[in-house]
Parts: structure tokens; C-alpha cells; sequence
């Protein structure tokens, strides 16, 4: 009698306007990209090759541990290293040892932080794509609703936890 009661509410919110809502919402986004690929022409063989995140896209799978947190914190740990470096260099003899000691020390902690390295160099080249370049455009257009669908599963997938 439960597992019918819970089948019917299931099928009963299948049918309201919130769900449907969500499903016309996703499916028009899916049918804009489709009309501009087809006004674009971006089904060639050479365009469907030219992708613009989705090799960034591939490589997320492997940096679950790197958190926001981490790369500020990393990114502050290079700057206290570039920081430690200048003030080295300039400095007088008898305080050199005291700056390599605090070098050192921020050189093991940042040892740790090699995901979040590894992520700044990705976000590093993200940054360079040229927005601009009509190739770059009409590739976007074919990996857009994979990079669009991965960024909405994980915030939805982070709001549950």
C-alpha cells in the first residue's frame, strides 16, 4: 500500500507545472543551441572538432580535493614565496637565514596545495580563449550543453550535500 501511495505521488508531480516548467526550460535552451548550430553550420567534420572546454570538462573527474579554499590559499602562498624571494634578495646578511627559514616552511606547505596549482594553470588557460575568433564561437556552439549540463548537475549535486 506504501510502494502505491509513493507511486502515485511520483506521478502525480510528474505532471505539475514546476516539473514541467524545468523540462520546457531545458529543452528550449537544447533547441536554441540546435537552431543556432543549424544557422551557424557547425555539424562540419572540421567544427565538430574544435571544441572549446571540453578537454577541461574531461580533466574535472580528477580534482574533487581542490576546493575554492585551496586555491586562494595557494595562490597566497605563491605570492608569500615571490614576496619572501624579493625581500631576500635585497636583504643584508644577517637576516638572510631567517627569510631562507620562512621560505622553506612556505615551500613544504605549498608543496601540498599541488592540486589547486594544477587547477590555477587550467583556469590560467581558460582565460586565454579568444572570445572574439569566429572558429572558437561556432566550437562553443557544439560543446555548450555538455559543459551547461555538468555545471548544473554539480550545483544541484552540491546543494544536496
Amino acid at each position: 500500500m506504501v510502494l502505491l501511495c509513493g507511486l502515485l505521488l511520483i506521478a502525480s508531480l510528474q505532471t505539475t507545472n514546476a516539473f514541467r516548467f524545468r523540462r520546457s526550460k531545458s529543452d528550449r535552451l537544447k533547441l536554441n543551441i540546435h537552431n543556432l548550430q543549424t544557422h551557424y553550420n557547425t555539424k562540419g567534420r572540421e567544427l565538430m572538432e574544435t571544441s572549446v572546454f571540453v578537454s577541461h570538462l574531461n580533466q574535472l573527474n580528477s580534482k574533487g580535493s581542490c576546493t575554492c579554499q585551496g586555491l586562494l590559499l595557494e595562490r597566497m602562498l605563491k605570492i608569500y614565496e615571490d614576496i619572501f624571494q624579493d625581500m631576500l634578495n635585497k636583504s643584508e646578511e644577517k637576516v638572510k637565514s631567517n627569510i631562507m627559514d620562512v621560505m622553506t616552511e612556505v615551500q613544504k606547505l605549498k608543496h601540498k596545495y599541488s592540486e589547486e596549482k594544477k587547477v590555477w594553470r587550467e583556469l590560467q588557460d581558460i582565460h586565454t580563449v579568444k572570445v572574439k575568433n569566429g572558429t572558437i564561437q561556432l566550437g562553443a556552439l557544439n560543446d555548450f550543453l555538455m559543459v551547461f549540463e555538468r555545471a548544473s548537475t554539480e550545483k544541484d549535486h552540491n546543494k544536496v550535500h
